[in-house]
Formats: C-alpha cells, sequence, structure tokens
C-alpha cells in the first residue's frame, strides 16, 4: 500500500526590515530552495511515481459467460446456465458473440476454459477478431486459442481502437463424434 503523504518542508516567514535575506547560510534562499527539492523528490519516488506505475502498467482480465449467438445453423452451442456446451447429437458447434473493450488498451491475451469428454480429440477454438466499424469487409484476428487453460498471445501489438472497430469472439468445433461432451467455461480476455 502506496503511504499518505505528509509534508515536510514548512516555510517559516521571512520579516520586512528585519530579516537580511541571503543565499547562503541556515536560513538562506539556496537551503530553503534544496529544502523544497527534496520534498518533492520525495513525493514523487515515494507517492506519485507509485500510483502511476500502477495505473500504466495494470494488466486487466475481461472474463466473459459464453453466451454465443448461432452463427451456422442448425449447429449451435447450448447454454447450460452460465455455460455454452456442444448438442449431444451435433458433430459441430458454431457461435460468435460481441464484446466491448476499452479504447486504448493492448490485447495481451485470449485464454478459454472448459472441458472435453473423452479427452482426447478435436477441440474448439476461440478467435478474437475485429471488422471495421463502417461496412462488411472481412474481420481480422486478433488472436486465437484451440486449447483449454492455456492463453494465446497476439502475433502483433493489437490496440483497441472503438472509433474504427468492433470485436467479436467466434468458438468453432468441427467434426466430432456426436457423443463427445464438450463444454465452455470461461473466455478471458487480458489487456492492458
Amino acid at each position: 500500500m502506496i503511504p499518505f503523504y505528509v509534508p515536510k518542508f514548512s516555510h517559516t516567514d521571512w520579516i520586512d526590515n528585519e530579516d537580511r535575506v541571503q543565499a547562503g547560510g541556515e536560513n538562506g534562499f539556496n537551503i530553503r530552495f534544496h529544502n523544497l527539492e527534496a520534498e518533492f523528490a520525495a513525493l514523487a519516488h515515494d507517492h506519485l511515481n507509485p500510483v502511476i506505475n500502477s495505473l500504466a502498467n495494470a494488466e486487466t482480465c475481461l472474463s466473459l459467460v459464453p453466451i454465443l449467438t448461432p452463427i451456422k445453423p442448425p449447429m449451435p452451442w447450448e447454454m447450460d446456465g452460465d455455460m455454452a456446451q456442444k448438442p449431444s447429437a451435433a458433430t459441430e458447434a458454431h457461435g460468435i458473440m460481441n464484446i466491448t473493450l476499452p479504447d486504448g488498451v493492448e490485447i495481451k491475451s485470449l485464454r478459454m476454459t472448459g472441458t472435453r469428454d473423452p479427452a482426447i480429440g478435436t477441440m474448439p477454438t476461440a478467435f478474437l477478431r475485429r471488422r471495421v466499424v463502417e461496412g462488411n469487409e472481412g474481420s481480422t484476428e486478433i488472436v486465437k486459442v484451440s486449447a483449454f487453460d492455456v492463453p494465446a498471445i497476439p502475433a502483433v501489438e493489437a490496440k483497441v481502437n472503438n472509433r474504427t472497430h468492433r470485436h467479436f469472439l467466434q468458438v468453432d468445433l468441427s467434426t466430432v463424434p456426436a457423443g463427445d461432451k464438450v463444454k465452455l467455461f470461461c473466455l478471458q480476455i487480458t489487456y492492458q
């Protein structure tokens, strides 16, 4: 925790026609200004810089319930409480969800949590994508992940600009046996 700021410098007023103002000595301009410098240095080092550093470098994790809208009917993800799952008779599941990220942040990673039974087999792939606000040009992939609990990092710097782009997640699961059980618990986006 950053300690509260308690001023250490206290100015003693000079009295007109009594005090002789001078540069040197224990009451001179030089010592008083050096005391001010020390006060500002301590304020910056002990109080301001730690706050600025923690704000500037703070990573935030956005955890999202996978509420996925179908994009290839009739192969949607089904909602089961606060998670999505592949329908039991289906061999595929596809869906997207709109997301809003803070303007100006940099995307650091995408993580997907869930389960698969049996554990071996095709895994879902989650994509974080963006598309220009005006028009329906193709979307651009920012980052994708194809394993549970393994964060994926974007290949290039990815800054959010909400004035020019909209963002969405897409989760695809293709070609799995009908009896396989695949559940998605959470999609996490870490940004700074």
